[in-house]
């Protein structure tokens, strides 16, 4: 049987259903029914499915939306890293070109070749 339901009527069934939860455990306090025990089971099994129906409504935080949002921040995440690469002192260090006239103001330690050959080499000797 199918019924056709607003979210609200659902919450008032939910509601009434609790109610009836609670009067029946209040009764089990005097003695244990195994009966009033399988309704209350039943009652919590028929308010979780309700539940569940009310909160899997196409109300725009469906998975697609969850794929969507998860696709956003991950394209946030490569753009930033991105921003952060271009600011960066290491892109200035690889965007420096030792070989241009332009930098002077290099230390003694920058301006030293390590690939020349010293004069005392003993390669020479």
């Amino acid at each position: 049987m199918n019924i056709d339901l607003t979210e609200t009527e659902v919450i008032h069934i939910m509601d009434a259903l609790d109610a009836r939860i609670e009067d029946l455990s209040d009764t089990l306090t005097f003695g244990d029914d195994p009966m009033i025990q399988d309704q209350i089971g039943e009652m919590r099994d028929l308010a979780t499915d309700l539940f569940e129906a009310v909160s899997r409504q196409d109300d725009g935080w469906g998975i697609d939306a969850e794929v969507n949002a998860e696709t956003q921040m991950f394209n946030a995440g490569v753009e930033a890293r991105e921003k952060m690469k271009a600011t960066s002192r290491a892109a200035d260090r690889r965007a420096l070109n030792f070989d241009s006239a332009e930098v002077t103001d290099r230390s003694e330690a920058q301006e030293h070749d390590v690939w020349d050959k010293p004069a005392n080499d003993p390669v020479d000797w």
